[in-house]
Formats: structure tokens, C-alpha cells, sequence
């Protein structure tokens, strides 16, 4: 077993607090990231229908079970749009 202590990572093995963030799922029921909104929302689409029909979000529906937050991801695709807008 490697001692992880010892060895020093290289730069593909550390992971910045954005490139986490921006890997975090946002609509839970159709496996959408953060990144990937933010990267629709910059380029161009600035409603939630553009943003929607951009990167195929809310499309099954089933948040209750999906997401941890138990509620629809659109308030948080909303303050997505009005963050990177």
C-alpha cells in the first residue's frame, strides 16, 4: 500500500474548490453539473426554457427521490442565470 503522505500529488490530481463545484450535479433526475449550465448560460441562453432546452435539464422529473434537496432544481438553475448572466 503507497504511504500518501510521503508523495507529493501531481497537478492532474488536485482538484481546485471551482473545478468541484462546477462537478456538482444541479438537476439531480437528468445528471446535469453546474458547469454545464454556467457553460449554456455564457453562451447565450438567459431563461430558464433557454437554459432547459440547451443542456435537456427537468426533463424526467423525479426530485422528490433525486435530489438531496428534495425539491426541483429550477430555483436553482434561476439563480444560476442571475449569478453568470
Amino acid at each position: 500500500m503507497e504511504d500518501f503522505r510521503r508523495r507529493s500529488l501531481n497537478q492532474k490530481e488536485v482538484k481546485t474548490p471551482l473545478e468541484k463545484t462546477m462537478a456538482e450535479y444541479i438537476c439531480y433526475c437528468d445528471k446535469i453539473t453546474k458547469g454545464e449550465f454556467v457553460e449554456a448560460i455564457k453562451s447565450g441562453a438567459n431563461t430558464l426554457k433557454e437554459v432547459i432546452k440547451k443542456t435537456g435539464a427537468m426533463k424526467n422529473p423525479n426530485c422528490l427521490k433525486n435530489n438531496p434537496k428534495g425539491v426541483c432544481c429550477g430555483e436553482d438553475i434561476l439563480l444560476l442565470i442571475k449569478e453568470y448572466s
